[in-house]
C-alpha cells in the first residue's frame, strides 16, 4: 500500500475544497485562499479553516 505525506494529504484537501466550490459555481473569497495556502503551508489545519470560513460566513440566528 503506497504511503502519502502529509503535504500530499493537504494538498488533496485543498484540492477537494476547490472543485467543491467549482462544482457548486462558487469562487471562493480571498479569505479561503489564504486560509488554503495557510493550510498547504502546514501552519493551520482543514479544521481550523473551517471554522474560520463558517465564523466569518454564516450569521449566527438568536430566537
Amino acid at each position: 500500500m503506497k504511503k502519502i505525506s502529509k503535504l500530499a494529504a493537504r494538498q488533496k484537501a485543498v484540492t477537494n475544497v476547490l472543485a467543491s466550490l467549482r462544482i457548486e459555481q462558487l469562487t471562493p473569497s480571498p479569505n479561503v485562499v489564504d486560509g488554503l495556502r495557510t493550510c498547504l503551508a502546514g501552519k493551520a489545519s482543514t479544521e481550523q479553516l473551517l471554522a474560520d470560513v463558517i465564523s466569518h460566513h454564516v450569521a449566527l440566528q438568536r430566537i
